[in-house]
């Protein structure tokens, strides 16, 4: 996959994300496509219509986490995300935490879409702490703790 940098979107292109919804299990991840309606190059973003009436502002630099090229790598993505119900480790200063998702929703950021995890404690975490302090097992959390 290309690096980020390197990705060259444009105006009225496909490209597939990955976005939520509700289930009967609670708010989950999955790909959708979304078309490119217009970009910013200078703050490195452009904004997408989902659905053919809901748009999202996404950063280029999510290229590879949230958004991709094809169907296939985002549904990979969005099947890596913790499930509703699945316990999740959060490492928080120098402890360790067992939490249990709620479900995945969304968050903008400094105008930007990003998709958080909801704990039954706590603070949503955004998906990019998933590998630095949001871990989906034990022992990597463990590892990461002692850091």
């Amino acid at each position: 996959m290309k690096n980020a940098l390197e990705r060259n979107f444009k105006e009225g292109q496909y490209v597939y994300v990955v976005h939520y919804w509700y289930t009967n299990n609670g708010m989950q991840a999955f790909k959708t496509w979304a078309k490119i309606f217009e970009i910013d190059e200078s703050k490195q973003v452009f904004s997408a219509f989902l659905y053919d009436d809901t748009y999202k502002v996404y950063s280029f630099k999510d290229y590879g986490r949230l958004i991709f090229d094809t169907s296939n790598e985002a549904e990979e993505a969005a099947e890596r995300l913790p499930k509703p119900q699945t316990i999740v480790f959060q490492v928080i200063g120098k402890k360790v935490y067992k939490k249990i998702v709620i479900g995945i929703d969304e968050q903008y950021t400094d105008g930007v879409y990003d998709l958080v995890v909801c704990l039954n404690k706590g603070k949503d975490v955004s998906t990019k702490e998933i590998g630095h302090s949001l871990f989906i097992n034990e022992s990597d959390a463990r590892k990461q703790h002692k850091r």
